[in-house]
Parts: C-alpha cells; sequence; structure tokens
C-alpha cells in the first residue's frame, strides 16, 4: 500500500523530507488532475493533500470521498495553517449522508 502526498511546494519539502512520496503542485488549477492521477494507481492506499488544493479540486475531492473506499483521502492543513471555517469529519459525513 502507498502513501503520497499533494501539496504546495512548501508543505511538499516537509513530507519529502521524511520519506513520503509528494507531489508539489504550484497551480490551484492542476490539484484536480493530480489528484486523480494518485487515485488511479492501483497500489494506492493514502493520499493526502493540502486543504487549499482540496478545495481547489472540489468536485475530485467530493466524488473520492463518496464513491470510492480506497484510496483514503486525508485533507490536511498546508504550512500556512488551517482555513477557516473548515467542516469537521463529522459534518462532512453528515453532509454526505443527506445526499
Amino acid at each position: 500500500m502507498k502513501i503520497t502526498a499533494i501539496a504546495d511546494p512548501d508543505t511538499s519539502l516537509a513530507f519529502k523530507l521524511a520519506g513520503i512520496e509528494t507531489t508539489a503542485v504550484s497551480r490551484e488549477e492542476e490539484a484536480a488532475s493530480v489528484l486523480d492521477r494518485a487515485a488511479s494507481e492501483p497500489e494506492m492506499g493514502i493520499i493526502l493533500i493540502t486543504e487549499r488544493l482540496a478545495r481547489a479540486a472540489g468536485e475530485k475531492v467530493d466524488e473520492m470521498t463518496s464513491q470510492r473506499h480506497l484510496p483514503l483521502l486525508i485533507e490536511i492543513p498546508d504550512m500556512t495553517g488551517p482555513l477557516a471555517k473548515r467542516l469537521s469529519a463529522v459534518e462532512k459525513m453528515a453532509a454526505i449522508l443527506r445526499r
């Protein structure tokens, strides 16, 4: 099972130093395609993605969290800290169940 991180260049450096495979994304417009490539790898088990990039790839993130069991998608803060007004995991699950 593989683990990868999708993050801005500064945050991805921290993951690289920790030995985690990382894809640095400079432009938010690239987030959905990078996420799609990572999710299509057969051995991918966990994808860490920064909140800002997850927000930019909104539709792809929603699709993955509601329709797939693997890879597990985990949103993390970037080097600037967590985003304001972020939904908790429980709130996200409740929103998914309401659909």
